[in-house]
């Protein structure tokens, strides 16, 4: 799965508050099975550039491209992106819809119609990768620390098996058992092919699973190098 924003604008709008510009002719490319991290300062709008790749967003202006086709283009090519990529929230209580954490990790294979024979061993294996037990598929998704909760919700990403996961602030909240955890998901599913796209402050998470850092600010890309040369120009900086 590959990505590509061709020349995007997108503002907040209300109609208690002049529009808020976020972005402005905006253009980048994500090559498929890259993996590849999003950082910049609060309000440069990381988390937003994933909910335009996953159409939770519409720009203004400019294109959506998600493997050479415009995701607006209609309502199905729409349905069909999303259905092949997991999302995960910054908060994930915000993503939880269910009153267990089982109806939870099998809502996207319900949702998208994407629920076969192995499902149930899908969602299983998940609960076994994010370091939980079969004890939690019956709790309340709701009932859960922040760090449980946001490893349900990673699990939840990787039962109906998508091509494209966008990660926002995988790590947050996660002691170091739960950052190991995280980390080696994120490994794995790079060495299956899988694109990713992780926003993190978390710099030793980026610098261990990403190849290629792009630095937001000023509503547009900053800068966009190979982890090598980021990490040197950042310890450059520090010094």
């Amino acid at each position: 799965m590959n990505f590509h924003l061709d020349n995007i604008s997108f503002s907040y709008k209300s109609k208690a508050f002049p529009p808020r510009q976020v972005f402005s002719h905006l253009s980048l490319t994500i090559g498929s099975g890259e993996c590849i991290a999003i950082v910049g300062e609060e309000g440069t709008g990381k988390s937003t550039l994933l909910q335009l790749l996953n159409g939770l967003q519409k720009p203004d202006l400019g294109r959506v491209l998600v493997d050479g086709r415009n995701i607006w283009e209609d309502s199905k090519r729409l349905h069909q992106v999303r259905r092949g990529i997991g999302f995960a929230f910054q908060f994930p209580e915000q993503q939880f819809f269910c009153e267990t954490v089982e109806d939870e990790l099998l809502f996207a294979a319900r949702n998208f119609g994407a629920m076969n024979s192995e499902s149930e061993q899908c969602c299983s294996s998940a609960i076994v990768e994010l370091g939980l037990d079969e004890s939690y598929r019956s709790r309340s998704p709701f009932s859960l620390s922040m760090g449980e909760a946001r490893r349900v919700a990673l699990a939840s990403l990787l039962v109906h098996q998508p091509e494209g996961f966008l990660l926002d602030e995988p790590t947050a909240g996660l002691d170091a058992f739960g950052f190991d955890v995280v980390k080696s998901l994120i490994m794995r599913l790079k060495s299956q092919g899988k694109t990713i796209v992780i926003v993190s402050h978390d710099v030793e998470l980026v610098s261990a699973v990403a190849l290629r850092v792009i630095v937001l600010a000023e509503g547009n890309v900053q800068s966009d190098q190979q982890i090598a040369e980021f990490l040197t120009d950042a310890i450059t900086a520090s010094t």
